[in-house]
């Protein structure tokens, strides 16, 4: 389970929003308070919410900005990972390769800008497939107050 600390924004009856802060993995580096890329991560770092299910917990136990602990599965994150990168990369190349083949070079840009397409397409088309699947959607494993 590859967990994430985010801060609680919103709480609804069965779930709640968490803020979590996307760094740049200079992070964990032991120069990074000299280090001009880890500075420039901190000024270009994004906040994203999320939305979690409380999985039957009691929203009494819940405060705003406490922080809570979010996880999700390896097989997910590794699957979903493939998917983005390898999927329209593959594409472009073996359209891009067939364009070549059919009509040179203006056949192998247009077959790589058809394969980039279409390779996102398929990625879309997974996500909003998987948009229902508890697999890949977080999960809240603990919070810890503040």
């Amino acid at each position: 389970m590859v967990e994430e600390r985010g801060r609680i924004v919103a709480i609804e009856a069965d779930a709640i929003w968490v803020e979590t802060v996307q760094r740049s993995g200079c992070h964990g580096c032991a120069a990074k308070s000299g280090c001009g890329t880890g500075l420039l991560g901190d000024y270009w770092a994004n906040a994203s919410r999320i939305r979690v299910a409380l999985n039957s917990r009691d929203t009494a136990a819940v405060r705003l900005n406490d922080i809570a602990v979010i996880g999700i599965a390896e097989h997910a994150l590794t699957t979903a990972a493939l998917l983005v990168y390898l999927v329209p990369l593959l594409a472009l190349l073996l359209l891009a390769y067939g364009g070549q083949e059919v009509a040179g070079e203006p056949g192998a840009i247009v077959g790589a800008i058809a394969g980039l397409a279409l390779g996102a397409l398929v990625v879309r088309w997974f996500s909003h497939r998987r948009a229902a699947d508890p697999s890949f959607s977080p999960t809240l494993l603990r919070i810890e107050s503040r």
